[in-house]
């Protein structure tokens, strides 16, 4: 071989390597935007799906909570009633059926509970 041809051949390999080179950093640049671009993506269904939960949580909490603030008014209710007519027995001393009747509704309320 002579010296002009193994120059050439030389300038081709390098070009060769260059152009390997090139093409795998620019692969590269590729994919590591690719695994940004999609990194918060995959971040945001994991928090989505967490907040599912949380929402579904407190739901069933507040479901809880409603009901027992409805029990609380009713047996409120019934406390007063029962407190009224007590009042009234003391006052005239004539209330006796009135203090079965809410007797009797308490007894109800409690065992429907």
């Amino acid at each position: 071989m002579e010296y002009a041809q193994l120059e050439d051949f030389v300038v081709v390999l390098l070009g060769i390597c260059a152009l390997i080179a090139a093409i795998s950093g620019a692969c590269a640049a590729v994919v590591k935007f690719w695994r940004y671009a999609h990194r918060d993506t995959d971040r945001n269904s994991e928090d989505i799906s967490e907040f599912k939960t949380w929402f579904a949580s407190d739901k069933h909490r507040i479901e809880t909570l409603e009901r027992k603030q409805d029990d609380a008014e009713e047996q409120n209710k019934l406390m007063l009633k029962a407190l009224v007519t007590l009042l009234g027995h003391e006052i005239d001393g004539n209330h006796t059926r009135q203090l079965g009747e809410v007797r009797d509704e308490i007894q109800n309320y409690l065992i429907e509970r």
